[in-house]
């Protein structure tokens, strides 16, 4: 039996920041696009059998910021008060942020921590580092979270539902 509640997981949270992004584009601030995961459908004749995901993707956001700055980001939801919790990090996710760093794209992850119900941006420098330290400490309790004190809080600003380039200004 299908879980829907765990199916539209993060959707609210997803929604603002696909509004967010169309009010950069309409402002010309930025053009910033959800990337979809390619699925490979299988068929017998006109009915479909079966579908998935055909590879990892990247991160679910990429984009332009005006002024030519290369972002992406992916969007978390968790329900853990002190922080996001690192296994909610896929590892091909990791992989991808050390490559975009590497080549001078601002990678980071926006995350929506709901008993606070408040957005917070997270620095992909500081993910891979907290990442790091989980994998390298065999994933011990204590190195499993990125706690909300290494995160940056975002908000509505400038009539931007939810203005998360703000942050850049920050860093």
């Amino acid at each position: 039996m299908k879980n829907y509640c765990m199916a539209n997981k993060g959707m609210f949270f997803e929604r603002e920041v696909i509004m967010a992004n169309h009010q950069y584009k309409e402002r010309g601030i930025a053009l910033i696009q959800k990337i979809s995961t390619p699925w490979k459908v299988l068929r017998e004749g006109k009915k479909i059998i079966s579908a998935f995901p055909e590879g990892k993707s990247t991160l679910d956001f990429r984009g332009t910021v005006s002024g030519g700055i290369s972002i992406s980001f992916d969007c978390k939801e968790t329900t853990e008060e002190k922080g996001l919790p690192l296994q909610n990090i896929e590892a091909h996710q990791i992989e991808y942020m050390k490559k975009a760093i590497e080549v001078g794209e601002i990678t980071f992850i926006l995350c929506c921590i709901l008993p606070r119900d408040k957005r917070f941006y997270i620095k992909g420098e500081v993910v891979i580092n907290h990442w790091d330290k989980w994998q390298g400490n065999k994933r011990k309790h204590g190195y499993n979270y990125i706690p909300v004190e290494k995160m940056l809080e975002v908000r509505s600003k400038q009539g931007i539902v939810l203005n998360y380039l703000a942050v850049l200004d920050k860093e």
